[in-house]
């Protein structure tokens, strides 16, 4: 057992370095010198501002950038730097503003061309006939993945040939204010008024991009005819 006489000055000097360490605002890692002043933490390795090294950030593996995990939940001023490739993730430095994680540090990536071998259709039943009057359909898209790309929308006819000769087709597409589902709409209008001419609906198409599988679901809401356009 150390005498009580040596035991005193190792517990004060202790306690003055633990006093100092919480009375100095700034810390500096790295290098004999001051920490900058307007900085909390001043890392470096040495004394001169060209070090050689860097701050490595903890790795994790995020979900998407609405989930909170791997932590228990968001909060603002978090960064990171995330190794997962998930949802709407990629590898990369991610920052939490409090309700979701934003991705920095990096140049804003142009989206690619619509590969050919991504893009999908997707459809819905109508199954109604058009004759005299001008007739719009309407509905809505859902369940859209984020990295999804709405390329166009068109009519399916029993005979295509009187649609090109005889119905003027006009399609609406527009998303809802929080962007989770589309409205779409497709107008057709018998040009002649001829009764005697029609042509059969069959179905309303989407055509999108998308690099996953995912596919939206289309619904059919109703149909009302109106004379004129």
């Amino acid at each position: 057992m150390k005498p009580l006489k040596t035991i005193l000055p190792i517990a004060l000097l202790l306690f003055l370095m633990q006093v100092s360490t919480g009375l100095q605002a700034q810390i500096r890692v790295g290098g004999n010198i001051a920490p900058n002043p307007n900085a909390i933490l001043d890392l470096n390795i040495n004394e001169t501002d060209d070090g050689t090294r860097g701050l490595l950030l903890p790795r994790v593996a995020l979900v998407s950038t609405t989930s909170a995990s791997p932590l228990s939940e968001h909060i603002a001023g978090m960064l990171v730097f995330n190794t997962a490739t998930s949802n709407d993730v990629t590898p990369g430095v991610y920052y939490n503003d409090g309700e979701s994680w934003i991705r920095g540090f990096g140049e804003a990536r142009i989206p690619d061309e619509p590969s050919l071998t991504n893009i999908r259709e997707a459809y819905v039943e109508i199954n109604e006939t058009i004759h005299l009057n001008s007739v719009r359909y309407h509905g809505e898209i859902r369940d859209l993945d984020p990295s999804m790309t709405i390329l166009g929308i068109r009519g399916e006819f029993s005979d295509p040939s009187v649609v090109q000769r005889v119905f003027n087709v006009t399609t609406f597409l527009n998303a809802n204010a929080d962007g989770t589902a589309i409205t779409w709409s497709l107008h057709v209008q018998n040009l002649n008024f001829d009764p005697e001419v029609s042509s059969v609906l069959e179905r309303v198409i989407i055509t999108y991009n998308c690099p996953h599988s995912e596919t939206p679901q289309m619904s059919f809401l109703g149909s009302f005819a109106f004379v004129g356009w």
